[in-house]
This record gives structure tokens, sequence and C-alpha cells, in this order.
């Protein structure tokens, strides 16, 4: 089924991911409502064709109610990435209960909903399917993205919920431009020998994913993970970049030394109001594996198409574009 001709509100759109959703389905002939929280961060969109950038709030429902109404679908990308878990919750679990009352007031059609693999937590050692429970620890991002799921779950309207990797590529803050600063070091720092698996997914393969779950019939009310199935290494990850900067050296932390010292580096985390599991995030970084993606390949005839390699070259233009690179 085409979604061109219908009417999309897009929460997030100036963000790298939901920009990135916007544009895509604009291309694809789709009316958006791309919703931006603060004005001047809508550049990527603006004089965009099909695109309409649309002021508002998820944390106001009657702006919400307001906005949704004429939509046919609704992308929920919008989250709160950092800060205390009130102000994730407020953000990431009261502004999903928005969304999704003002999608039922609208009758839209579907919600995707944006989640992400950090809600099931770093305690699990073999591979991760979508069945298993979410335990997401005491991270805010964590806990509140696993709360923000279970409001899409009560409600009302049909949805689907994808649940990405690291996604990166250009315009990601975290992780190609952060990971790009931490390869191009010469040599690259980072824990052990980076044997453990990382989880980086191409922007437009979760993009693809994310427009396939708004209107694939077996998809409604169901979770698919996206990352990349086999996982790299994180030395492979990194080493990506670190090619592009032109070296391929590596020096790997003690990792005993780092686990000693967790627990006061989780202290000082949970006195500032953002723990981040630390003691469990350290064998999390050093274990291989991966999220699996069977179920998107078996009910969806969907996976990933930009390999590792494929998506560092597209990345390079936009990194020196910013001049990260020379």
């Amino acid at each position: 089924m085409t979604l061109a001709g219908r009417t999309a509100l897009v929460t997030g759109a100036t963000g790298f991911l939901g920009g990135a959703v916007a544009r895509r389905l604009a291309n694809e002939g789709v009316y958006v409502k791309a919703l931006a929280r603060r004005p001047g961060r809508d550049a990527y969109l603006r004089d965009v064709p099909k695109i309409e950038i649309v002021s508002g709030d998820m944390l106001d429902a009657e702006r919400m109610q307001a906005v949704t109404q004429g939509c046919d679908y609704v992308f929920h990308v919008a989250a709160a990435l950092g800060g205390s878990l009130s102000h994730q919750r407020k953000l990431n679990v009261d502004g999903t209960r928005h969304v999704m009352q003002a999608a039922a007031a609208a009758g839209v059609r579907r919600v995707v909903h944006v989640s992400t693999i950090a809600v099931y937590g770093y305690g699990y050692t073999s591979d991760v399917t979508e069945d298993m429970p979410q335990r997401p620890g005491r991270v805010p991002y964590n806990v509140s993205k696993s709360e923000a799921e279970a409001v899409v779950r009560a409600s009302s309207v049909p949805y689907s919920i994808i649940r990405p990797g690291m996604i990166y590529g250009p315009r990601s803050g975290m992780w190609t431009a952060f990971m790009f600063n931490l390869g191009k070091r010469n040599p690259t720092i980072f824990l052990g020998d980076g044997s453990g698996y990382a989880h980086p997914i191409y922007v437009d393969d979760v993009v693809d994913l994310t427009v396939l779950l708004a209107t694939h019939p077996v998809a409604e009310h169901e979770a698919f993970n996206c990352a990349p199935d086999p996982a790299p290494t994180w030395r492979e990850f990194l080493s990506g970049y670190s090619r592009l900067a032109g070296h391929q050296r590596w020096f790997g932390l003690p990792v005993l030394p780092l686990k000693l010292l967790a627990p006061a580096v989780e202290l000082a985390l949970t006195l500032r109001g953002e723990p981040q599991d630390v003691p469990a995030l350290i064998p999390f970084l050093q274990a291989r594996k991966t999220y699996r993606m069977d179920k998107a390949r078996r009910l969806l005839g969907w996976e990933a198409q930009v390999s590792l390699d494929e998506g560092m070259r597209r990345c390079e233009p936009w990194l020196r574009e910013k001049g990260l690179l020379p």
C-alpha cells in the first residue's frame, strides 16, 4: 500500500531521524506536517515541497489535538535523549500519551512509534529478540522509553513500534560526529580490544523500515528491532571512521581498572540525577550479542540494505562539509 496522497504528522521533525523521515515521506508524495517545538531549527526541511512546518509541543495536549486533525498517519519520532528521569518521563511518556490521545481523536490509520533497543537494558548476555522482557535498568532514557512503549500499547489506536540501534549517517551528532572524533584519534582509544558487538544502523535503513511499518498489514500492533544482524564489533565500527581519518591504530584501555572505578562514577551520576548503569554498561560494551532481525525478515520480508562500509562512505561528504574531516 502506498502512502502517496495521504497526510502524516511527524513529531521530532527538526531532529536527525525525524527530519529524514519527513523528507522521505514528502519525496513519496505524502503531505507532511512537520512538528517543530522550537523555531529556527527547520532549515533542513524549509522549502521542501509537501512539508509544512507546524509549531507545537507534545506537552500541550490541546495543540497536539489541533495539529493531528486531518492526519492519516502519525510518525512519533520525538524524544528526550538526556536529563533526569522526571524530565525524560515528562517528554517521552507524557508527550507520547498526548500524541496517542490526539491520534485517537483524529481517527488516524496507524501510529508508528520510534522506540530503541535501549528498552531491553544492558543485562542480556545472549542475542535479543522482540519477545524478550524489557529490563531497562535505571538509566532515565531506557526507563522512559520503555514506559512510553507501554503507553502506545495501551492506546486504542492501531500502532507499530520500531526499536532502532545506534542510528548513524549524515547529520547524526552522536553516532557519526562524536564517534568520528573518537575514531580519528591516533590511536583510537576504547575499552579493551573492541571485540564486543556494536549496533550501528544506517539512517536510510531505519527510515525504510519506519515507513514500511505504517502500512504493512502484519505490522499492526507489533514491535520490530532495527539493528545490524549480524552485528559488527566496536573495533570494526570505529575503524570505519579511523580509515576515513587515514589510520588504523588502536589503544585498548584495560578493563579491570574501569570496572573498579565504575561504582564511583555511577554514584556521581546518580547524585547528579542521571544514573547510567555504568557497572552494567562496561560488560554490555564487551558482550557479543545481536539484536536479531528474524522477525522483520519473516513477517515483512525486510532487511537492512546499507553495509557498514557503504554507510561510512556516505558519511564522508558530510564530515568534510562540517569541517570534521580535512
